[in-house]
């Protein structure tokens, strides 16, 4: 059910040229489109070396990695994900099943990091297996199937360097783009039941898979007929079935972490615009301007109903990661899912423009000098996506004070908070207390006698120096009372260029405050002159 249109050959000339004409437009078409494969190439192997070099690191490749490894161990000691926010646990603010998922392989491989990120790097591969299937049962060519999965492994770093880290991301991306390729591909009503379940669980890993299905929702409906309800009903049916049933089993703290809080972030007004000009059109230039070929010079029947399709899945996802960046905390990684579809849309566009030559100029040499062109088009397009695997990749340096920092940790007596991160204290055999990201979703929200609760909570637990040590990165949700009632004793590292995350927020421990005595921080919170921190 491919798009017949695009079915044709799409390989650089190879003809013999007629007699008198010269062979060297069809030799340099050759010679980019080897050029090309090397190029789109490299960035698949600086993915998978990426991913070889880091998978086994022990500590945090992103500052939140941590919180994420707390929740699945939450989950395998059998608690609830979805409680009251305290200062020992607030869950975060995504859907279930990337952690459920993650204790699975957790059973197998022990807690830690490792299980997690071997979640995210099968979902990454599943997603670029997805790209490659689409583009090559639309087109008929391995060789723009594999360009568009290449194009997406070259948007690691500009999404954060993020496909292969213990996040929800990429768990979320493979099951919507699995279900896309359902939709499209698939007509028999088990596989559009199928796909409509594999959206419920995109949802239940991030919620604006919601967002992003509907446009294709409409083209299923518009486009399938009767069959395609079965998708719809079935999507709506186990999206709605199972936040009811989560909602109840939590005592409503389900909704309060899925849809209340997201939807109280503040809107980052700059990002209306640079979304467009900064996130999409200065990275993704040429993918853009394929797309607009694919589109607008693609016209004959048979393209119809997947245009209509493809430009349902990519309105979603850019609608998607657009909504994302919005809003407050949205970093790089939102990008992803539009990254996705641009991939996509890149091999698509690709193949219209060479489909489009093979019609225009059936002769060499312009034939061999157009598809020389588009090439060189492709080329530009992962040029502009250049970076260098090495700084993804923690050092043997960052290893050691990683094992420091631990090794500290275990040699204080008493609790330690450890704000910023989540998961080293297990390592130094201390407790772990709420992340400082999940605390902040609660107070950045509207004010509610929850997010009181929670602060009265912190607050006391800091006067009371319930703490033996805290180590920040940097301010604290409350930081005035930590200045208060703790001061700085000493940096955590001596070096300067050590033990920072490679992936997300750059950003590391950097001060370890002790406990003041009682009276000394008495009389600082009741000196009226005291200057505000």
């Amino acid at each position: 059910m491919g798009n017949d249109s695009l079915r044709q050959p799409c390989g650089l000339a190879t003809e013999t040229p007629a007699p008198g004409e010269t062979r060297f437009p069809a030799l340099a078409a050759r010679s980019v489109r080897v050029a090309l494969l090397v190029v789109a190439g490299l960035y698949v192997l600086a993915y998978l070396f990426v991913v070889c070099k880091r998978i086994g690191y022990p500590f945090e490749l992103e500052w939140m990695e941590g919180a994420s490894v707390d929740q699945v161990a939450r989950v395998i000691s059998g608690q609830k994900l979805y409680v009251s926010p305290s200062l020992e646990f607030v869950p975060l603010i995504y859907g279930p099943l990337y952690f459920y998922v993650s204790a699975i392989v957790a059973g197998i491989t022990g807690i830690g990091f490792l299980p997690l990120r071997l979640v995210s790097l099968l979902s990454s591969l599943v997603s670029f297996l997805m790209i490659y299937l689409m583009v090559k049962r639309e087109t008929g060519s391995s060789f723009l199937g594999a360009l568009s999965a290449s194009l997406f492994a070259a948007t690691f770093r500009i999404s954060g360097a993020w496909f292969d880290i213990a996040r929800v991301d990429a768990l979320f991306l493979a099951l919507l783009l699995t279900a896309f390729y359902l939709v499209r591909f698939k007509e028999s009503l088990a596989y559009q039941i199928l796909a409509g379940v594999l959206v419920s669980l995109s949802f239940l890993t991030k919620q604006v898979a919601l967002l992003i299905v509907l446009p294709a929702m409409l083209y299923s409906v518009l486009a399938g007929g009767r069959r395609s309800a079965f998708f719809v009903l079935s999507a709506v049916a186990t999206a709605v079935g199972s936040t009811l049933l989560l909602n109840r089993v939590h005592a409503g703290w389900f909704n309060y972490y899925m849809f209340v809080l997201p939807s109280q972030h503040p809107i980052v007004k700059t990002a209306w615009a640079s979304f467009w000009t900064r996130d999409m059109a200065s990275l993704m230039l040429f993918a853009f301007i394929l797309s607009a070929v694919y589109f607008v010079w693609t016209r004959d029947k048979t393209s119809r109903r997947p245009r209509f399709f493809y430009g349902a899945m990519a309105a979603g996802m850019l609608a998607g990661a657009w909504f994302s960046r919005l809003h407050y905390g949205g970093y790089d990684n939102v990008l992803i899912p539009a990254y996705a579809a641009m991939s996509i849309l890149f091999g698509l566009g690709a193949g219209a423009a060479l489909a489009l030559v093979q019609k225009m100029h059936a002769g060499m040499p312009r034939r061999g000098i157009a598809e020389t062109g588009i090439c060189l088009v492709c080329i530009a397009q992962f040029l502009l996506l250049r970076y260098n695997p090495l700084r993804q990749i923690p050092s043997r340096e960052d290893l050691e004070a990683g094992r420091d920092l631990v090794s500290a940790m275990a040699q204080i007596r008493g609790d330690v908070l450890l704000a910023q991160h989540g998961y080293l204290p297990a390592l130094a055999g201390k407790k772990c207390f709420a992340h400082q990201m999940a605390i902040f979703d609660i107070v950045k929200a509207k004010p509610s006698p929850t997010a009181a609760r929670l602060v009265a909570e912190i607050r006391q637990a800091i006067r009371q120096r319930r703490f033996a040590a805290i180590i920040l990165d940097g301010p604290y949700v409350l930081q005035e009372e930590v200045d208060n009632c703790y001061s700085p004793e000493r940096p955590v590292f001596q070096s300067r260029t050590v033990f920072w995350t490679v992936a997300g927020m750059r950003t590391r421990p950097e001060v370890i405050f002790v406990p003041k005595p009682t009276e000394v921080a008495g009389s600082q919170a009741s000196d009226p002159d005291r200057s505000p921190q």
